[in-house]
């Protein structure tokens, strides 16, 4: 399928209309389709639906939980827009066929790579937001993140994937994780962080996010589905 019919078939699946196509098009090309090309990749939209599914979630999680107090709903937060998270969403829109990259960058298995997908959803509620407006984004945001969002409502929802893991390392390992900060990526505004944890020296798994926080969190869920662990 060529991306043109793939973004055809995008905008079929979110029952929306684009009247800029051009800024839907840099909303799902990756900054690797962009070398040797005067072409602006992602990153920027990518920037700017952060910050609307931030308040999105943040409006959802207040109205859904009124007698919540700020920490439980900055943990749910944080599940709702960690990168395994987003990158679930995007698979559930079909984002994969719809990203634009180098075939290098998709002979390595970008496709499939959650910061990839992960990045592409929050730019597209980007692309959203300009073109179309805020109900339009948000009703994307709502709709995409339905499944967590009961996951959340859930009695044995924990949030904290760090505490979740240390709770169950130190029962299994009788060692607590030990996460690093093993890279950064982008310019300062637009920062990203990737984490490893280990515990005893062995890797179990990895993840990134605008924060170390955010990073670590990650890394921490990728460590408990490793595991197996029903959080």
């Amino acid at each position: 399928m060529s991306q043109l019919n793939a973004l055809a078939d995008l905008q079929t699946r979110l029952n929306l209309q684009f009247k800029d196509e051009v800024l839907l098009r840099t909303a799902l090309r990756h900054k690797s389709a962009c070398i040797d090309k005067n072409e602006r990749n992602n990153e920027r939209l990518e920037f700017l639906g952060d910050s609307v599914l931030g308040m999105v979630i943040s409006d959802c999680l207040y109205k859904q939980f009124p007698e919540q107090p700020e920490g439980k709903l900055a943990k749910a937060k944080a599940f709702l827009v960690c990168e395994a998270t987003l990158a679930e969403a995007a698979l559930m829109l079909g984002l994969e066929n719809c990203i634009e990259m180098s075939s290098a960058e998709e002979a390595t298995g970008g496709r499939s790579r959650k910061s990839i997908l992960s990045d592409a959803f929050e730019a597209l509620i980007g692309a959203i937001y300009l073109d179309i407006g805020v109900r339009a984004a948000s009703r994307i945001v709502r709709k995409s993140l339905a499944s967590a969002m009961k996951q959340v409502g859930t009695a044995n929802y924990h949030g904290d994937f760090k505490s979740a893991l240390q709770e169950r390392t130190q029962s299994t390992h009788r060692r607590i994780p030990v996460y690093e900060i093993v890279d950064e990526q982008g310019a300062d505004h637009l920062k990203r962080f990737i984490a490893e944890v280990k515990v005893g020296g062995e890797f179990l798994g990895h993840g990134s996010g605008n924060t170390k926080k955010e990073a670590e969190q990650a890394a921490a869920q990728a460590a408990l589905m490793k595991l197996k662990v029903k959080i």
